[in-house]
């Protein structure tokens, strides 16, 4: 168990000090922080109070928060490949899960910094400059708080961690810079569309009511949408919107988030093992 941890340590930190040198990552930082403020200046929110905020961000975040984590993912287990930086480090005690979880884990500090300090300081503004009136969201006790801010942003780290784990997957299984980056890029726009099309979807058939929920909290997007509906926005309303379950909510990005990171460990583990198996085939069929 301790050379595990060890193991996992070592690799963390070659991450961070690997993601901490490559300054494209501050220009997404500053580009994001940029994006967030000028939409909560430009559309008013701030100046309202928390909940109306968090509306003018709800949509920008769906779309920023999953390209950010591509970025972040796409190449994290796939440079090692490539140069040779993996086969030097399987010679040494560290194992596939503590690889993986150790570069996985070092981006995903990345992407708190990325994603979640702007979002802070966003919150911050909201804070100092809310107008003390904001009587159409007065109809829940402790409405427009700053907690309603940091749970949605506890909501945006878990959403973003889901896709950074579905970058590293598709990190590790891919061959090639192009066809990550490709593969990163559908499942982006997979992601942003597939919700809206999965409620669209249940709305045409028979049951729609009962499927709704289900559909919601069926891709990342979906899941998170919902959460932050149900508990961020909904809480100026006297009762709950239902608008998604909770449990199926967060067992969908739990589960979109610990799924990738099985698919990079059994791709890391078993990939290199796999390809030598079907060139051995390839070699014995005639030609």
């Amino acid at each position: 168990m301790r050379a595990s941890v060890r193991a996992f340590t070592t690799v963390f930190r070659r991450e961070l000090a690997t993601v901490a040198r490559t300054p494209g990552y501050v220009v997404l930082g500053v580009g994001a922080l940029a994006v967030f403020a000028g939409i909560t200046v430009i559309g008013g929110g701030g100046a309202t109070g928390v909940v109306p905020a968090v509306v003018d961000l709800l949509l920008p975040v769906e779309v920023i928060v999953p390209l950010i984590a591509a970025v972040l993912g796409y190449r994290a287990l796939l440079a090692d490949t490539v140069s040779g930086e993996l086969a030097v480090i399987r010679t040494y005690p560290v194992g596939t899960t503590a690889y993986v979880l150790g570069v996985v884990l070092a981006r995903a500090v990345a992407l708190v910094a990325l994603v979640g300090v702007p979002l802070a300081l966003v919150g911050g503004y909201v804070w100092l400059t809310a107008s003390p009136d904001t009587g159409i969201y007065a109809t829940h006790p402790g409405v427009d708080s700053p907690a309603l801010y940091v749970r949605f942003v506890a909501f945006v780290l878990v959403f973003g961690s889901a896709y950074l784990a579905i970058a590293a997957a598709i990190s590790s299984l891919t061959s090639g810079r192009r066809s990550a980056l490709a593969l990163a890029a559908l499942v982006v726009l997979g992601g942003v569309l597939g919700g809206d099309l999965a409620v669209l979807r249940s709305l045409s058939v028979e049951g729609a009511a009962a499927t709704l929920s289900g559909a919601v909290a069926s891709t990342p997007n979906g899941a998170f949408r919902g959460l932050v509906l149900e508990h961020v926005v909904s809480v100026a309303f006297a009762a709950d919107s239902g608008f998604v379950d909770t449990g199926r909510a967060l067992f969908a990005l739990v589960g979109w988030t610990l799924g990738g990171l099985a698919v990079a460990i059994a791709s890391i583990a078993y990939g290199r093992r796999i390809d030598a198996t079907f060139e051995r085939l390839r070699r014995r069929l005639p030609s």
